[in-house]
């Protein structure tokens, strides 16, 4: 029987991870750190992540992660052990209080509408406010207390840019008068208030603009054309494009992807990075790619109509990551597209 993604057992790339990012674990001696967004994807990762530096320092790093329903994500997360290392608070990110006394010094903020709550069509507004509202009164909660923030912003925070490549120096921005723009519209402003808060408290920052990933716990069953392409094929079912298959994107393994944010975090330089893979595939070829992945591999049918109510429908949607590996000597795509659908289909009993 397939094993549930979340019952993969990733300590092992966690622990390369921390060694490919370059950081000095030190760095989080005597530290408190609060997690926001850290029940998503991204989340086991970073968790999995903090709990190892945290056993490796002698416990002297204080994890606080904020969840809406703790106990939902360590139930389905039990491999993990998190309860022995990490601090759940319930709450929500509108309006949550720290525990009495608490002296937060590192911030990861990632908190927004959910995949799920994204999939099913949340509400455009609700987008905003949390983005807008929520950044606003994590940063008033932790205060003057602050050293370093770091804020995962998104690639859609660009709009629709004409580039092959897209830089940080692309001032492109969301339509304001397309009803879906309300993610990257949002995450400007989040964007905005982390550089605002920095200058009137005192703390150092990264942003980062994250476009696509891969690897184990990507959701399978949502907006995810990779998660969706590896269930596909693990069932030995056809591999459905409903558009034409051109469209093109790119994908950094989400090890590789921790890792570079860890080095963010604990090396801010008060600056916005994009944050992703520079090689660049189609929708088809992705596709026919997980499908001979498998044996026996599966098919490929396209079907060739546009979605026109997709948000986040861009014709090519690759950053440009030289700004990052510049700064950071050292980072680099560690795990090739391949390996990571390796390990994606791999995780089976």
């Amino acid at each position: 029987m397939p094993r549930h993604l979340c019952d993969a057992d990733i300590s092992e790339d966690v622990e390369r991870l921390i060694k490919r990012s370059g950081i000095t674990v030190g760095k989080f001696r005597e530290k408190t750190l609060l997690i926001t967004g850290g029940t998503g994807f991204f989340g086991i990762w970073f968790l999995s992540a903090l709990a190892s530096i945290r056993r490796s320092i002698g416990g002297e790093l204080r994890i606080i992660a904020l969840s809406r329903s703790p106990e939902t994500f360590l139930q389905r997360h039990a491999l993990q052990h998190f309860v022995e290392d990490v601090e759940f608070i319930r709450g929500d990110i509108k309006s949550f209080k720290l525990p009495p006394e608490t002296r937060v010094t590192h911030l990861i903020h990632m908190a927004t509408t959910n995949a799920e709550e994204t999939f099913a069509g949340e509400d455009q507004l609700n987008k905003l406010d949390m983005l807008y509202m929520g950044t606003r009164h994590v940063l008033e909660e932790c205060g003057p207390s602050l050293e370093n923030v770091l804020f995962t912003s998104s690639g859609v925070a660009y709009g629709v840019n004409p580039h092959e490549f897209i830089t940080e120096t692309d001032f492109t921005a969301p339509n304001t008068t397309d009803n879906t723009s309300a993610l990257g519209l949002g995450k400007l402003v989040a964007e905005y208030l982390v550089t605002h808060y920095a200058a009137k408290f005192g703390y150092r920052y990264s942003i980062a603009r994250c476009f696509a990933f891969s690897g184990p716990h990507l959701p399978e069953d949502l907006h995810y054309a990779l998660g969706n392409f590896v269930q596909n094929a693990r069932r030995g079912e056809d591999i459905v494009i409903r558009g034409d298959g051109q469209d093109l994107r790119s994908y950094l393994y989400v090890g590789d992807a921790i890792g570079w944010l860890m080095r963010l975090l604990t090396e801010p330089l008060n600056r916005l990075f994009n944050v992703g893979s520079s090689r660049q595939v189609n929708i088809e070829g992705l596709a026919r790619l997980i499908a001979s992945a498998v044996n026996p591999p599966v098919g490929v049918v396209i079907l060739g109509k546009a979605n026109l109510q997709d948000n986040f429908r861009r014709t090519s949607y690759i950053p440009n990551i030289q700004a990052v590996t510049n700064a950071y000597p050292g980072l680099a795509e560690w795990t090739s597209l391949e390996e990571s659908i390796a390990r994606m289909l791999g995780f089976e009993e």
